[in-house]
């Protein structure tokens, strides 16, 4: 079978990494996708369709796509037949983040990123700037001369007071089909699930709710959003539970009751399927791991470099996605 892509370059440092990825043909992402990291994805070549803040963005060569921590998104080719795209990306920790805040607290690059979610188009300058930020991750990374962990962090940090500075906010691409009927659909839903997550109600009350059909309203949602109904209820809710348990006291079955489940042996199973630990131990090891923790993703200093052993597997293929009705 003909490679259909791989990673020209990976690796990670101290909470900050980097990825290089080339496919040369149509490649919808098969992880449900979210997790405790900030990811700055860079478009070199081609189209890619996103979805996050309950909507569908189309972003192209040049375009910068912030997205939050723990934000739940999916990318695929916006068509079929697709010739394929290249992307870097940018992926910094929780925990890297608030370090890199604390020292230099008047810029608060966590409440930039997380006000200013959405798709850029770029000057060339900026581009510039991204490529210069990723050959100096790149060159540092490789040559490990002393100082090189601190090194790419100053070039990190530089990027983003660049994009603080530069980045006006509120101007990122408007959402995909904001007027056609089913997408308008979709969205409607996608926002009701959000602010309903923790309430019970079957399919088929909720697609009395939209005056559809149960079927079509699971078949549409899938097919533009590439979640199933359940599965994204489960993640809201997933997310949810993991906020109470960093930052209440409350015990886990009242979290359960709290994010939507009657039964608490449900929850812990759910969250077990997604975050690769239980509710109880979540809390006791207050890390930053979650199902997709870069730490398990790239190389170690003692295995050979990506740029050397081209793969098909990236963060996108590596985790099989839970399996979830409709």
């Amino acid at each position: 079978m003909e490679e259909t892509g791989f990673v020209t370059y990976g690796a990670s440092v101290e909470g900050i990494s980097m990825e290089h990825v080339l496919r040369r043909r149509e490649h919808n992402m098969s992880v449900r996708h979210f997790h405790d990291e900030y990811e700055i994805f860079y478009i070199l070549e081609g189209q890619r369709e996103f979805f996050f803040n309950n909507r569908t963005f189309l972003a192209g060569k040049g375009d910068l796509i912030l997205i939050d921590s723990d934000m739940i998104h999916m990318t695929r080719s916006p068509e079929q037949n697709d010739p394929g795209y290249e992307r870097i990306i940018l992926y910094i920790t929780s925990r890297k983040m608030a370090q890199i805040d604390a020292k230099f607290p008047g810029l608060n690059f966590t409440a930039f990123l997380r006000e200013n979610p959405g798709i850029y188009h770029l000057t060339e300058a900026q581009r510039a700037a991204f490529l210069e930020m990723y050959r100096c991750f790149r060159r540092e990374e490789t040559q490990r001369l002393p100082g090189y962990s601190q090194a790419i962090e100053a070039g990190t940090v530089l990027f983003l007071l660049q994009l603080v500075r530069e980045l006006p906010a509120g101007e990122s691409t408007l959402p995909l089909h904001a007027e056609d009927r089913k997408y308008k659909c979709v969205y409607q839903i996608a926002d009701y699930l959000t602010q309903h997550y923790a309430e019970q109600h079957s399919l088929d009350e909720l697609a009395a709710h939209f005056y559809l059909s149960k079927f079509y309203m699971c078949r549409l949602f899938r097919k533009l959003v590439g979640y199933s109904v359940s599965e994204y209820q489960t993640i809201l809710r997933i997310q949810k539970a993991r906020e109470y348990l960093e930052k209440t006291k409350w015990n886990v079955s009242v979290i359960a009751e709290r994010v939507g489940y009657n039964s608490l042996t449900h929850f812990e199973r759910e969250f077990k399927r997604y975050m690769n630990i239980s509710p109880l131990k979540y809390r006791g090891t207050l890390s930053t791991v979650t199902a997709f923790d870069v730490s398990t993703d790239f190389m170690q200093p003692a295995a050979p470099r990506a740029a050397d052993t081209p793969h098909n597997l990236t963060r996108e293929d590596k985790e099989p996605a839970p399996e979830t009705e409709l």
